[in-house]
């Protein structure tokens, strides 16, 4: 589909697809695209279909090369906030396009991670599950991290693919291990449940540091609780 005065043209199926993949949440901070007004008792819709790669050859984050197709195409859109949608266009170098592509994809993968997050039998089978994710997490961190010590990096490109793996890859396996715990909750303990928690409040932490930009001073750091999740009296 074109686009007209710069605004995205999509087919009904391409933005039910869109909203499907985004959870009708802001791809950045994750708002609801459809907060509820108290006084009308109805949601409003919010949402701003955005280009990551401007629709015109001069504006945020373009590229001359690329079609009219391509820059049209629903790939290159993203579901933003009014807000998330300004600081985007208005900031073009905090948000690179490569960044928004990741976090698109990132989100698509971890909508439909959440969608089929997998019911168990048994807490064994459950802590296997969380397990295999905590290890790609771990070597991403150990391959990419800063020094546990000091929080300091060995250079400048060091830093920027560790921040891009946080925003890939760590928080959406952190997301897919507490939608595993949801679903598998008769298993939990409550200090299976309080780890959790930790784990939420320290994601939100990266998400709010790394993508957002919004967190002052030092993220929480990792809860070690989480390695314990399901583990009970059985481990």
């Amino acid at each position: 589909m074109a686009c007209t005065s710069g605004r995205p043209k999509l087919s009904d199926d391409q933005d039910r697809e869109l909203f499907s993949e985004s959870a009708g949440t802001c791809l950045l901070c994750s708002t609801s695209l459809f907060p509820k007004d108290p006084r009308r008792k109805r949601s409003i819709p919010i949402a701003e279909r955005a280009h990551i790669i401007a629709h015109s050859d001069d504006g945020p984050r373009a590229d001359p090369s690329l079609a009219d197709s391509e820059r049209a195409a629903p790939e290159n859109i993203a579901l933003l906030c009014p807000t998330c949608h300004t600081m985007v266009d208005k900031a073009p170098e905090e948000y690179p396009a490569q960044d928004l592509l990741d976090a698109k994809q990132a989100r698509k993968q971890l909508v439909a991670n959440i969608g089929g997050a997998q019911k168990f039998s048994d807490a064994t089978e459950a802590r296997k599950a969380v397990q295999r994710i905590l290890i790609r997490n771990r070597i991403i961190f150990q391959r990419y991290g800063p020094s546990p010590e000091d929080g300091s990096t060995e250079s400048t490109e060091i830093a920027q693919t560790w921040s891009r793996r946080v925003r890939t890859e760590i928080i959406p396996n952190n997301r897919l291990i507490l939608a595993l715990v949801d679903a598998n909750s008769e298993f939990a303990s409550t200090d299976d449940l309080e780890a959790i928690e930790l784990l939420r409040q320290h994601t939100d932490d990266l998400e709010r540091k790394h993508r957002d930009r919004t967190l002052e001073g030092p993220a929480s750091r990792f809860p070690s609780e989480v390695e314990n999740i399901f583990k009970g009296d059985s481990a």
